[in-house]
């Protein structure tokens, strides 16, 4: 299963679409976007060497089971504990950037690239994950807390 949203991950970066809505100066959501708060947490007991990961939103229509995901944004990030949260900035017109058009309602999810053992290699044995076992890192762009769990990759 983890290799079928590691594929939907790079199918969705293939259809990167150009999206500038961080003021990279300030790391601030700029007036032509919202954000989405993420809550992360886990049971486990983690230990962080690389504080540093990148959290990606992906948007794609459910009713089209073969159609890659597209990369909505995404922003990086410095954590040294959690849990944690963050507040993503995500660009007004998201369901815009979303090809093929959605028919329908849009599903968003998330996805975590996390070299947190610091050895070089992000999403491996040792890394903290989204535990997809628990919960798929599905997300709705509204003003509620959204929670995603996490696990060390065994």
């Amino acid at each position: 299963m983890r290799n079928y949203f590691s594929l939907l991950a790079i199918a969705g970066t293939l259809t990167l679409l150009s999206c500038n809505t961080v003021d990279k100066k300030n790391n601030t959501a700029s007036a032509d976007s919202n954000t989405v708060k993420i809550e992360f947490s886990g049971t486990e007991s983690f230990t962080i060497k690389n504080p540093k990961l990148k959290v990606s939103l992906y948007g794609a229509d459910p009713n089209l089971a073969d159609a890659p995901a597209t990369l909505i944004t995404e922003k990086e990030f410095e954590q040294k504990s959690i849990p944690f949260t963050i507040d993503l900035p995500v660009p007004k017109d998201a369901e815009s950037r979303i090809s093929p058009k959605p028919s329908g309602a849009v599903k968003y999810y998330i996805s975590l690239d996390w070299d947190s053992d610091g050895n070089g290699k992000s999403n491996e044995k040792g890394d903290i994950f989204i535990d997809h076992d628990k919960q798929f890192p599905t997300v709705t762009l509204n003003n509620e807390t959204q929670k995603v769990y996490l696990k060390i990759l065994k």
